[in-house]
């Protein structure tokens, strides 16, 4: 008989590692909130992942009654189905809300499942004191980065690091050409500039015509041809294709789903909306530069909340500046063509950052087993208990 467990993730980064926890094991039942990766491993799914999703600080607080009805939702779904343990994905904010929610609905029960987060909150980046606040809400606290669990320890939380599911995916196998045919373009030495506007509705509104823009101008200042391919996270092609229709441009759109992790290994440079994919370019040693642009509210508050210096994961796990991040008012087509033909000319900089590529991989793999191994070791120890 399959155990019944709840997962929720409620945007697609979470949903890109919600899909490994799936199929990472056989014999569960899994309930809960996730994206088409997970929809695709059988989800028994409460509500689609709009109803809990919420973008920037200013969003979230103008989303609060949203939230906080869903929540009560899922909580209520969640009591009825009785799941041993509960897996939740990022989205901290919503979910250790939900966590306490149901523990609360559920204080005169003994019969409280285990509660498992994945993905730590970045108490090295912003808010410190939140590592105590975690130890409260949740019985496990699975981490992505080996620096992460030295944070909670002290907290008395079991944090256990279990390697980042991105490292699995890398491959040196593939091979720009391969890509090209798989695309139908004739390869005529063009260099391949990947585009990421990010998988959240208004990370694209804000981000992709920027995007735009700079491919317009490279092309005018770099005499070699080339190519523009945005990848599209699954959630956002619809919108992406209405931006580049009302913007004249050259840029072929790439859907994540099909192409993604060769996209990555075969670019040769990659503009990128900071998050999870700029760790993927690095652990390919693909010369990219990250950036960020939001509305003034966010901005302003998360200026003085958020180390800068640490927001871009690979330049924070290196202890070095691996990775430019161009941040809000220089998040201008302008300033990012520049900086985008500086990184072209350096030709040093592809080789220099392989070697980085491999001492990320090394980092970011735990008791040299890959990702999914590591997770399945734990929810199946949690599940016999």
């Amino acid at each position: 008989m399959k155990s019944k467990c709840v997962i929720i993730a409620g945007e697609f980064s979470a949903d890109v590692i919600g899909v490994e926890i799936m199929s990472a094991i056989n014999n569960i039942e899994w309930y809960g909130i996730g994206g088409p990766l997970m929809d695709s491993k059988k989800l028994n799914k409460f509500y689609d992942w709009d109803k809990i999703s919420a973008f920037g600080l200013s969003d979230v607080i103008f989303s609060l009654p949203r939230l906080y009805y869903y929540a009560s939702k899922i909580a209520d779904k969640i009591i009825k189905i009785n799941p041993k343990i509960i897996v939740t994905v990022d989205t901290k904010g919503f979910n250790f809300y939900l966590i306490k929610l149901i523990r609360h609905k559920l204080k005169t029960n003994n019969n409280i499942p285990k509660f498992i987060h994945i993905v730590a909150p970045t108490v090295w980046a912003w808010r410190a004191n939140r590592a105590d606040k975690v130890s409260k809400i949740v019985d496990t606290l699975l981490c992505l980065f080996p620096r992460e669990p030295y944070y909670f320890d002290k907290n008395k939380i079991e944090a256990l690091f279990i390697g980042h599911p991105a490292v699995q995916k890398f491959s040196s196998q593939h091979k720009k050409s391969s890509l090209l045919s798989k695309l139908k373009i004739k390869d005529n030495g063009q260099i391949v500039i990947s585009l990421l506007p990010g998988s959240r509705k208004k990370e694209v509104q804000y981000i992709l015509p920027i995007l735009i823009s700079v491919s317009k101008l490279l092309s005018k200042k770099i005499r070699k041809p080339i190519l523009f391919l945005c990848q599209v996270a699954p959630n956002q092609e619809k919108l992406v294709d209405q931006i580049l229709k009302k913007m004249p441009n050259d840029i072929k759109i790439v859907h994540k789903n099909l192409l993604g992790n060769e996209l990555t290994s075969s670019s040769d440079y990659a503009i990128i909306t900071s998050g999870t994919a700029t760790l993927e370019y690095a652990l390919n040693g693909i010369p990219s530069i990250a950036l960020y642009k939001t509305n003034f509210i966010s901005s302003f508050i998360g200026r003085r909340l958020i180390d800068m210096d640490k927001i871009i994961l690979p330049n924070w796990i290196l202890g070095k500046k691996y990775m430019d991040f161009i941040f809000q008012e220089k998040c201008n087509p302008e300033y990012i063509s520049e900086k985008m033909i500086q990184l072209i000319k350096d030709k040093n900089k592809p080789n220099e950052l392989l070697v980085y590529a491999k001492k990320l991989r090394d980092l970011l793999t735990a008791n040299d087993r890959t990702f999914k191994e590591n997770i399945k070791n734990v929810i199946e120890a949690k599940l016999n208990v």
